[in-house]
């Protein structure tokens, strides 16, 4: 091989290794810049959500930004009394699901019948108030039907569990770290 060949081959690698956008440098930091704030959208925490989702499959089926103190709800048929029974819960200062208040029609199987917190009668309804009750394992399971009707309340937000795509669905209710990505799809 030539001199001049290899002088011509050494300056075309050398010119395709300018060339390649890639490897320059300024390029080199936007991707280091774009990979690193992927990476902290989609890693840290920026707070709570509360979340439904579908136990099954582990789809979310909705989710919002939760705070300390916040209330939510469900208010249902019972399946054996064929009353209504509303369930009120809190989210304490350590960020557990507090049972706080149980609202009945009567006492029958499934329904309570402890001696716990305030009771009192309101509006047709027993209402056992105070009962600052943990969920036991930090989560609240459901198998909604589409017989009754069973609505979920998170400040003014009223989800209907009684029909799809909650219906028919074992749904799982907790509270998630939410990441700063999470709090973007949420905006939205």
């Amino acid at each position: 091989m030539s001199k001049s060949n290899r002088s011509t081959e050494h300056d075309n690698q050398k010119a395709l290794r300018l060339s390649n956008a890639f490897f320059k440098k300024k390029y080199w930091l936007i991707t280091i810049i774009a990979v690193t704030t992927v990476v902290l959208l989609l890693t840290i925490q920026s707070g709570k959500k509360l979340v439904i989702e579908d136990l099954q499959t582990g789809h979310i089926l909705w989710q919002e930004q939760v705070d300390r103190g916040d209330w939510f709800s469900h208010r249902y048929i019972h399946s054996v009394e064929k009353s209504p029974v509303i369930e009120k819960f809190k989210i304490s200062g350590d960020w557990r699901i507090l049972t706080m208040e149980s609202w009945t029609k009567s006492f029958g199987a499934g329904l309570p019948y402890e001696d716990k917190g305030d009771v009192e009668m309101k509006d047709g309804f027993f209402v056992i108030k105070n009962l600052n009750r943990p969920v036991f394992g930090g989560e609240l399971k459901f198998q909604p039907s589409h017989l009754y009707p069973h609505t979920f309340k998170f400040k003014d937000q009223t989800i209907t569990f009684s029909e799809p795509p909650y219906s028919e669905t074992q749904i799982l209710v907790e509270i998630q770290n939410a990441t700063l990505w999470d709090q973007l799809k949420m905006l939205f």
